[in-house]
Order: C-alpha cells, then sequence, then structure tokens
C-alpha cells in the first residue's frame, strides 16, 4: 500500500507536472474563468452553507447504503470524523479554484483515498451522489432563472476536483508499481547473480562458464575463428584441506581464482568448474595463445605461495587444454581438456598439456 509520507506534504502541484501553464490549460478545457468565481460564492452562501448539515447527512444516507463504501465508514466515530472534513471541503468548493493553493487541497483528496485504500470507483460514485444531492439543493434555494447556471457551474467544479483527485490517485499507484518493478528486477539481479556466480571465488558459477562456452562454440562455428579452453585443477587440494582445514582450503580456492582472473585476458571467462576445478574460455585464440595464458596461469599460482595464520602453504596448478574444432560438441571438447588435464597430473603436476583431435 502507497503511504501519504512518501508524497510531499506541500507543492504538490509541482510534484505532480501541475505548474501555472498546466492549471490555466485544465480549467480553460473545464470552461472555468472569472466569472465563475462569482457563481461559486453563490453557491456556497445560498445553497451550501444555509443546508451544510442537511446535504452532508443525506450523503453518508447514501453511502451506507453501499457496501463497498460501508466498509470504509462503518463505526460511528469514523463518519464523524468524515462529516468534520467533508463540511470543511464542501464549504471551500469552487472558492479561488483557480489558484495553486485549491489545487493542492484537491490533490491531497486522491492521496488521501489511495491512503486507506478506497477504490476509484466507489469515489467517482459517491461523488455523483453528492452532485445530486447539491443540485437538489439548488432547485429548492435559487430562483428558476439561477438554476441553469448554478448547476453549470457545480458541474464543471466537481469536475476539476475529480480529476485532481484522480490524477493524485493514479499518480501514486504508477509510482507504486514503479518501485514495485524496481524491486523486482533488483531481486532478479540478485538472483542471477547468485545463479551465474559462484558464491565462494566469485568466478562464473558452472552453469554460467558452460553456458557461455557453448555460446562461444557457436560463434566460433560461425564465423570459423578459433577458440581454446583450459581446464585446471589445483595439484594436491585433498592435502591442503587434511592439513590445514577448510576453511584454509576455502582460502586457496579463492586465491587461486583470482589468480586465474588476473592472468587472463579481458575476454577470457573465468568459472569454477566443480570443487578445485576450474574451466577458462579463451576466445579466438589459437593453440599458441592458449598455451602463453596457461603457462602464465601456472606461473603466477606457483611463485607466490598462501599464507594462511602465519603458516605457507605452496600450492601448484595443472592444466590441460584443448582446441575447438567445428566438428566438436560441448561434450568432445571438454573431455579433450580433461584427458590433457590427466596427463599434465600423470607427467609429474605443475605443468600444462595440449590434447589434439
Amino acid at each position: 500500500m502507497t503511504k501519504l509520507t512518501s508524497i510531499p506534504s506541500s507543492n504538490l502541484c509541482g510534484h505532480f507536472g501541475l505548474d501555472k501553464e498546466q492549471r490555466r490549460l485544465r480549467l480553460a478545457f473545464l470552461e472555468l474563468d472569472d466569472s465563475d468565481h462569482a457563481h461559486a460564492t453563490e453557491l456556497i452562501e445560498r445553497v451550501i452553507k444555509p443546508n451544510i448539515d442537511s446535504i452532508i447527512d443525506q450523503f453518508y444516507a447514501k453511502l451506507i447504503t453501499d457496501p463497498c463504501a460501508f466498509s470504509f465508514i462503518e463505526s460511528g466515530e469514523v463518519i464523524g470524523r468524515l462529516k468534520k472534513t467533508q463540511k470543511n471541503h464542501l464549504l471551500s468548493l469552487g472558492i479561488a479554484f483557480d489558484t495553486e493553493a485549491y489545487f493542492d487541497n484537491r490533490l491531497r483528496v486522491g492521496l488521501v483515498h489511495d491512503q486507506v485504500g478506497l477504490p476509484l470507483t466507489t469515489y467517482q460514485c459517491a461523488y455523483n451522489a453528492l452532485q445530486q444531492i447539491i443540485i437538489a439543493f439548488i432547485r429548492s434555494m435559487l430562483p428558476v432563472e439561477n438554476f441553469d447556471e448554478a448547476v453549470r457551474f457545480l458541474l464543471k467544479i466537481i469536475s476539476l476536483d475529480m480529476s485532481l483527485a484522480i490524477e493524485a490517485y493514479h499518480g501514486v499507484q504508477v509510482q507504486g508499481l514503479e518501485r514495485s518493478l524496481d524491486h523486482l528486477k533488483d531481486h532478479q539481479r540478485s538472483l542471477q547473480r547468485r545463479v551465474s556466480i559462484d558464491e565462494l571465488t566469485e568466478v562464473l558459477s558452472r552453469s554460467q562458464i558452460m553456458e557461455d562456452l557453448r555460446r562461444c562454440m557457436q560463434h566460433a562455428k560461425d564465423h570459423h575463428q578459433n577458440l581454446s579452453i583450459i581446464m585446471l585443477d589445483i595439484d594436491f587440494f585433498k592435502r591442503v584441506n587434511d592439513q590445514y582445514g577448510h576453511q584454509a582450503g576455502d582460502m586457496v580456492l579463492m586465491q587461486m581464482a583470482k589468480r586465474f582472473k588476473t592472468s587472463v585476458r579481458n575476454v577470457d571467462m573465468v568459472g569454477r568448474y566443480g570443487g578445485e576445478e576450474f574451466l577458462v574460455v579463451l576466445p579466438d585464440a589459437d593453440i599458441g595463445i592458449s598455451q602463453q595464458i596457461a603457462e602464465r596461469i601456472r606461473a603466477h599460482v606457483v611463485s607466490s605461495p598462501i599464507n594462511n595464520a602465519g603458516c605457507t602453504i605452496n600450492v601448484s596448478v595443472s592444466g590441460g587444454i584443448a582446441k575447438f574444432d567445428e566438428t566438436d560438441s560441448i561434450e568432445s571438447l571438454i573431455d579433450r581438456a580433461d584427458k590433457a588435464l590427466y596427463k599434465a597430473k600423470e607427467g609429474g603436476r605443475n605443468r600444462v598439456v595440449y590434447m589434439g583431435l
């Protein structure tokens, strides 16, 4: 529910874009002009003021016959408070209608209705009932020759009041929807990030790196470009967990991920494939470039031991490289990189191996 506190307490015209020119255009469209000020005074002094209590009593007697309206005014205390507000509203009907203060006051009516949750259709029907009650009193209180002009003014001023209340009501409803949409978008971005980013290492998640690999394979095939991948595995990672604990193991994973990211090109993608295995996707990279990048990663890792609570942890990484062929499926490409990685480990670890077709 939109709260009134989210709307400024003054200068509602400014908030809803009703500057002097816009107010003039609204009045001109309703054919309200300077001559109508005299009609407003006559309506208040000769019709509404002498009959204010009767008008309001008849109005609320009508309202309680409608189930929806009654649900908002079912207690006597609420009716008493609303009658007082209604009296002030009626006694100002049309008075200084061309001023910013009048527009502000009528805009505020729409804000109140939005705050309490009154349906706009109920408001419109109620205002029509009030209009008919006032017309009946015009007929009884004014000379016949004044009746048409008085009713004509009443219809115009009530149209103005309703247009402003409805404009404010819809305005805050739209703002509320926009805030809700912004919240949903933020939530969606948060969820998307949680899905696409590995929470621990902050590199791409397995699902995201695989999606990116599929996209890059299709692009390479369509444009006859090179594409290579590197499968990386932290050597003897189980020993780290066993000797230093899982928290140290997590720190090693995070540090490795940072080193991988700083060793690749801006166009390359690093993702956590699973456990201590990482997948690097290298768009437009032939075997020479991919070997250079893989060696740079390996050297960066082994050259800087990790300090953990005063203990030095020496870490190395093995890598398997596979170059994309247009006949490859994602499974066959990763399988070659896995086999190359296995050969690197068989060969003594802390090395990179290329696996051709």
